[in-house]
Formats: C-alpha cells, sequence, structure tokens
C-alpha cells in the first residue's frame, strides 16, 4: 500500500503601504490590481475542487489598504481611470504613456488587440512632445480602460454584471463605462475578506498572518545578526529593536482575530527571515507554526540536500517533516518549503504550455512520495510555499490551466492530500533541532536588505528618527497636566509610533541600492522618508534636512552637464591638462566594494561638437578581467533623434519583469562595443528599422581608442544626421546581451548639438 504524501500549498500575499500618511491616496495601484487579478481567484479556484484544500499567508498591511478601498480612499492611477479626459493636462498624459502600460506583454496586453496598437504607437513615438499629442483624448480614456480590465481575472466575466461586455469592448470607452469597470473592481475588493473568512470558516483553507507592517525581524531585534561583514555605518544599537518586533507581532495577531474571527496559529516571518531571538518571540506569543525555506534547514543540520538532473531530491525525509527548536520553551513548530519547487513556479513554468508545467510538477510531487515509502514515520509534508501574486503575470490566462490541471491531479490521487498546516502539526510528532541557522530565503542570509551602502544609510535614518521619537515623546508627555493633555499626547505618540512601523517594513530596504530596481524606486524612496518626516510632524517638530534629500543612489544620472562644444583627439589616453573634456558631461558611478563590484565602468563623460558625437568610459580595472570572452563586457550606447521616425527597442535582455523607464523608450540608432582589461573590439553601428528591428551600417568618420580610458568619436554622418543635430541617449552595461546598468535610469540624457 503506497504511503500517503501530505501537500501543503502555501499561497503569500503582501504589499507594502503606498500611502504618504494613514489618510493619503495610494502613490501606486497594486493592491488594487492585484486584487482584482490575483487574491480572489486564487481562493475562488477552490470551487472547482471538492477536496482540495490551501493556505493563505496574507500580511495585516496589505489587509489595511483593503479596507481603505472599501472606505473610498483611491489611487493615482484610479483618480486617472475616473476623470473627464477632455480635463487632462500634459502631466497627466505623459503619466498615462508612461504607467499605463504595466502589463506582461505576451500574455496581458497582446491579449488585447486595440491595446497592443496603442502600445505600438506609443513604443514609436520619438519625443516627449510628438508623443502626447500623437494621442486623442478617447486614445488617452481606451490606454486607461483597457489597462484596467488587463488586471481583471477572466474567471470574474460571468460574475460581475457588466464585466462581460466590458472585457470583449475593446475602444471607446466612455467614462461611465470607466465608471463602472472601477465599481466591478470595488465589488471584488469588497468580496474578498468575506469570502476568505467563508472559506476559513468551513475548514477548506487555512490563513497565517505577517508581523504587521512586514518588518525583518531579526534585524529589528539585533540589526548586528549574522552581518559582521557589513558593520560599517550601521547603528552601533539599534532604538527599542525588540520592543519593536514584539508590537509588530501581537498587532498583526490583533488584527488578524479582528477581522477573521480567530487568532492565527501560523505565522509566516517576512521574507522567511529568522533567527533564534525570533522564534523565541513566536514562542512567547504562542504561535504554533511558521515556514521557512529548506536553505536554513540545510545550515541548521549540517546536510546540503542533493538533487539530480532533473531537481528530484536524493533524500527528501529531512526536508519533508516538521521540527521544534530543542528546548522546551520553543514551542513553535518549524515546517521548511521545498525551494526548488517554489522556484519552478515562480520563475519557471511560466514559459510553458500550462498542462505540461502541470504534469511536470505532479511527476516530481510522485517522485518524492516514492523515496518516502520506506520512512519510518508515519506522515510527511511537502511544503510549497511561496509568492501567490506575483508569478501569474507570465503564464497565459494567469495561471488557469496551470493550477486548475495541478489541482485536478492532485484531487484525483487517492494517495496525495492537501492539508492545512496545522492540522498536519496537529497529528504529526515533530522531530527536534538542535539550532536554527539565521538567514532569509535567498542565499541564507540578509544582505537583500543591509549591508549594501544606501540600505545601511537608511538603517542608521530609521534608527535616529526612533531615538527622536523617544526623546520627544517623553518631552511631551511631561508637559501634559491635564487628563485631557494626557490623552492628546497619548495619541499623538501612538500615531507617530504608526509612522515608525511603517518605515521599519521590509520593502524599503529591499528596493534600496543594490541589486533590485522596481522602475519606481523614487517613489519608494519618497515613501520611506515621508514617513519618517511624518515621526516629527506629529510632534510639530523640525525635519531633518537629510530627509528631505533623496536616499536613492544617484548612480546614472549626470553630476555635470555638457557646457559645450568639445573636439577631443581620440586616443584613450589621459590628459587632463589640456582641458579637452572640460566641456563635457559627466556621469560619476560610485567607487566602493559594493557598487563596483559588478560594474565595468567607473564615470562616463560625454558631449559633441558640430559634425560628432563623443563619449570617454572609465573603466574599472578593479572588475574587468584578461579574459578574450569579450562578450563579459559590452557597452551599448542608444540614441534617438526627432528627424528619425522609425524607432527600435532595447536589444539587452533584462533579468527580472522590472523595467528601467529609460528603456522603454524606442531608439533610432545603437552603437555597441565589448571590451576586457587591455583591449577593445570595434564598435558596432546599427540604425533602427520598421518592425523594431535593427540594420548594421558601415561607418566611415568613426573613431576610437582604449589605452588609460575607452574613447569614442561617432559622426553625425555615419548616423544620416545634419550638423548640430539634437540627441537623446542612453548608455547600458551588459554580459552576453544581459542588462547589468542602465545610465540613466528614469530619464534620457541630451545634447543639443549647439
Amino acid at each position: 500500500m503506497t504511503k500517503k504524501l501530505n501537500i501543503a500549498f502555501v499561497w503569500h500575499f503582501h504589499q507594502p503601504s503606498y500611502q504618504e500618511n494613514a489618510k493619503g491616496d495610494f502613490l501606486m495601484p497594486w493592491v488594487r490590481l492585484h486584487a482584482t487579478k490575483d487574491y480572489l481567484d486564487m481562493l475562488l479556484r477552490l470551487e472547482d475542487f471538492k477536496n482540495i484544500k490551501l493556505n493563505f499567508n496574507i500580511s495585516p498591511v496589505l489587509l489595511d489598504s483593503v479596507e481603505k478601498y472599501m472606505q473610498g480612499i483611491k489611487d493615482i492611477h484610479l483618480k486617472l481611470l475616473l476623470c473627464d479626459v477632455e480635463e487632462l493636462d500634459r502631466d497627466d498624459k505623459l503619466f498615462i504613456l508612461e504607467n499605463f502600460f504595466d502589463v506582461n506583454y505576451s500574455n496581458m496586453l497582446l491579449s488585447r488587440k486595440y491595446f497592443a496598437e496603442l502600445y505600438e504607437k506609443r513604443t514609436h513615438s520619438a519625443s516627449k512632445t510628438s508623443l502626447i499629442d500623437s494621442f486623442t483624448n478617447q486614445e488617452y480614456a481606451d490606454i486607461m480602460a483597457n489597462f484596467t480590465l488587463c488586471w481583471i481575472d477572466k474567471r470574474f466575466r460571468y460574475r460581475y454584471e457588466g464585466l462581460d461586455y466590458l472585457l470583449d469592448k475593446e475602444k471607446d470607452f466612455t467614462l461611465d463605462e470607466r465608471k463602472k469597470i472601477y465599481e466591478i473592481q470595488l465589488q471584488i475588493i469588497r468580496d474578498l475578506i468575506p469570502t476568505y473568512k467563508k472559506f476559513q470558516d468551513e475548514g477548506r483553507i487555512e490563513i497565517s498572518t505577517n508581523p504587521y507592517y512586514h518588518p525583518i525581524l531579526p534585524l529589528l531585534i539585533n540589526i548586528n545578526e549574522d552581518n559582521y561583514p557589513y558593520l560599517e555605518n550601521l547603528p552601533k544599537n539599534f532604538q527599542g529593536g525588540l520592543k519593536d518586533a514584539k508590537e509588530q507581532v501581537e498587532k498583526a495577531l490583533d488584527k488578524f482575530e479582528k477581522i477573521f474571527g480567530r487568532r492565527p496559529r501560523g505565522m509566516w516571518l517576512s521574507e522567511q527571515c529568522v533567527s533564534k531571538k525570533t522564534l523565541e518571540l513566536l514562542s512567547g506569543v504562542d504561535v504554533d507554526w511558521t515556514v521557512l525555506d529548506e536553505g536554513i534547514l540545510s545550515s541548521s543540520i549540517g546536510k546540503d540536500f542533493s538533487r539530480d538532473f532533473e531537481g528530484n531530491l536524493e533524500d527528501p525525509f529531512a526536508l519533508c517533516v516538521n521540527y521544534k527548536l530543542k528546548k522546551d520553551k520553543n514551542r513553535t513548530n518549524l515546517i521548511f518549503a521545498d525551494s526548488f519547487f517554489a522556484n519552478l513556479v515562480g520563475f519557471g513554468y511560466g514559459s510553458y504550455d500550462g498542462e505540461v508545467a502541470a504534469n511536470d510538477l505532479y511527476e516530481k510531487i510522485k517522485t518524492i512520495q516514492n523515496k518516502l515509502q520506506n520512512s519510518p514515520k508515519d506522515y510527511h509534508l511537502l511544503t510549497i510555499a511561496m509568492d501567490g501574486e506575483n508569478c501569474w503575470e507570465s503564464y497565459q490566462n494567469d495561471g488557469e490551466e496551470f493550477l486548475s490541471t495541478l489541482y485536478s491531479l492532485i484531487e484525483q490521487d487517492d494517495t496525495l492530500e492537501t492539508v492545512l498546516v496545522s492540522d498536519f502539526i496537529d497529528k504529526s510528532e515533530p522531530d527536534e533541532l538542535n539550532k536554527i541557522a539565521s538567514g532569509s530565503w535567498i542565499n541564507r542570509n540578509f544582505e537583500l536588505w543591509i549591508g549594501e551602502p544606501t540600505k545601511n544609510v537608511a538603517w542608521r535614518y530609521l534608527n535616529q528618527t526612533k531615538e527622536d521619537f523617544e526623546k520627544m515623546s517623553k518631552e511631551l508627555l511631561s508637559k501634559a497636566k491635564t487628563n485631557i493633555e494626557k490623552a492628546q499626547a497619548n495619541k499623538t505618540i501612538f500615531d507617530a509610533k504608526e509612522e515608525i512601523f511603517v518605515a521599519e517594513g521590509s520593502d524599503w530596504f529591499w528596493w534600496y541600492g543594490e541589486p533590485n530596481e522596481s522602475g519606481s524606486d523614487i517613489i519608494f524612496d519618497y515613501l520611506f522618508r515621508e514617513r519618517l518626516r511624518n515621526v516629527y510632524r506629529a510632534f510639530y517638530a523640525p525635519i531633518p534636512d537629510y530627509l528631505n534629500i533623496p536616499l536613492i543612489s544617484m548612480v546614472g544620472k549626470p553630476i555635470k552637464e555638457a557646457q559645450g562644444h568639445i573636439s577631443p583627439t581620440i586616443d584613450g589616453i589621459i590628459k587632463e591638462e589640456y582641458g579637452e573634456w572640460d566641456n563635457a558631461g559627466y556621469i560619476f558611478l560610485p567607487d566602493s566594494p559594493t557598487f563596483s563590484k559588478m560594474k565595468s565602468i567607473k564615470g562616463i563623460y560625454y558631449g559633441s561638437d558640430s559634425d560628432n558625437l563623443y563619449f570617454r568610459f572609465e573603466v574599472n580595472q578593479q572588475t574587468v578581467s584578461k579574459s578574450n570572452h569579450f562578450l563579459k563586457n559590452q557597452i551599448h550606447i542608444y540614441i534617438r533623434s526627432a528627424f528619425q521616425n522609425t524607432l527600435s527597442p532595447v536589444r539587452a535582455i533584462s533579468r527580472t519583469n522590472n523595467i528601467f523607464p529609460t528603456l522603454k523608450n524606442g531608439f533610432s540608432y545603437e552603437i555597441m562595443f565589448a571590451f576586457n582589461k587591455d583591449d577593445l573590439l570595434p564598435p558596432i553601428t546599427s540604425v533602427a528599422m520598421p518592425g523594431g528591428l535593427w540594420k548594421m551600417v558601415l561607418t566611415k568618420h568613426d573613431e576610437y581608442a582604449y589605452k588609460d580610458v575607452i574613447e569614442l568619436k561617432i559622426s553625425y554622418k555615419d548616423l544620416g544626421l545634419e550638423e548640430n543635430t539634437p540627441v537623446e541617449f542612453c548608455v547600458v552595461s551588459a554580459t552576453n546581451e544581459i542588462v547589468n546598468e542602465v545610465y540613466p535610469q528614469d530619464v534620457l540624457l541630451s545634447l543639443n548639438g549647439s
């Protein structure tokens, strides 16, 4: 008889607070959009499968945002959707063109033919002025309507009245129809919490929670936790960390109980970041279980989980049991997720046919089951725990075929059973762990949230604000004499502390600095600093000047604009005494061990005269090798001109779905060269062709040299342009055609040609 294998799917939902303050509008629309595309439909799939049980993890800050949408708070995108397009100004229109095509190209945008046509029109417009004027007001209305409809799951087509008609319509949307789209979105949002509570009460799902604003608890509790290489510029003693960590946990448990009517038994630690003290905190507030990454178990027991060439575990036993730490006071069960499965679903299967991918995953589950048949234990748990909202954009039809096929295969297999995590730990005797290694689901450490220079500055800002908060709180309470004054003082302190809790969230530190880039880093930076500024506003105290300065790295932005013509000799030799590059623009790239680790260049000079464009690249000799594999160090210069109507997209490949705003433009020309520590291959110039293609062109007047630095001269004649033609451009550093860095990241640089 085949031993039954228990499977726990744990789908994690989280978005940070996108508000400037507790009552303000949302600056980004992602809670609303994921609510209508992912949160409810992921649950409603259970209507098709009577025997499937699922686990959902929902962060309290996300629930806050859901409730605020229900109360009528809106986001910037939504306000534009609901406005009369005749009232749009040029800034509104530019915002629409830059932000309302932010969908997966193949699976979302192309599903709406007219929307795809509008995207192509937007991509091939040459300049911002002509771009804005090339669209009619009706087209702006249609862009907003189609974008919003792309983010409504097709499962709801017949569930909400009027949606069927709107999904089939692609153009000529009226204001009333756009309002109807929002009314449907709002109804989906209103259905979220009651539907989750209903399925919970029926025993079909288990819902767990997170620390309230999604902080990295090990770093709050001990900012130097396993970060001994990264202590530079970090606070020596982080203010009130353990107290804040406990409050964030207890606030989350209280919030959950208020909404869903029961205390959650499980808590998903933010980013699955764990430490011994973190588990002691969970155990102290009676959290029954948490889910961690297999890498943490591997480090804790000193055993690598070997896999065969297909990714199957050689020995899955240790990963398929629950654990407790070997101390009486640690009562929290630890389950460990198979990260290979999570990576397959999150990043691997999206480009495959849904049924094929589901069958492949099913076979891998069966392989694990077969290897557990001789285990002395009666119960085993395969845990697939992962982000349940972002990956489905890469799947056709929002993952419908994949998930339906997978759930069906499992439901029809009597030897497999999907379980609620709490039900499993109630029947399974846990093994003991002698220790727990500190770390996260990424690289078994905390480097995505601390250690990089910009991230460390953010931690210092947070700590200084917390120290000032304590001083201001004590001073305010000391001045309060009457009961009314004391009540007002306590309300001020409570409100200010909430702002600190928001700023402790993981998301700000994730996007700061290297290596992540959201495409909206400026907004994340603003929100983080604004929440800290709100602390001082609550006490009517002066705001420190440094909080008014963007903290995000200024990498890629010129510290000096081009100031006049230059005509340097192209020899690759630094001759500062001649001042050949004095009037050039200059982009400085910070030179520190962290910033320079992956960068092949340290600085870029740029300028022009009446006949040529000039570029000079300072090479990072510490990074560039002597290898003959030149494709490791590639530089692409992308140029556009209002006098060249044909534009093509950047050819370098992005590592993620997050595209730098600069790269969303179309370009007229590409100059690409590759180099190593000593040599430079001849630059290749290409010109844009219709259909988004590129054609290599023969150049007769360009020059290049590489000795101390790399210098290029690009002739207007070779580009087919007149003298002194204004151009816009950006520079892309790549490896094997894969983007490493973009300079600048948000707007193109200009050379006026005069």
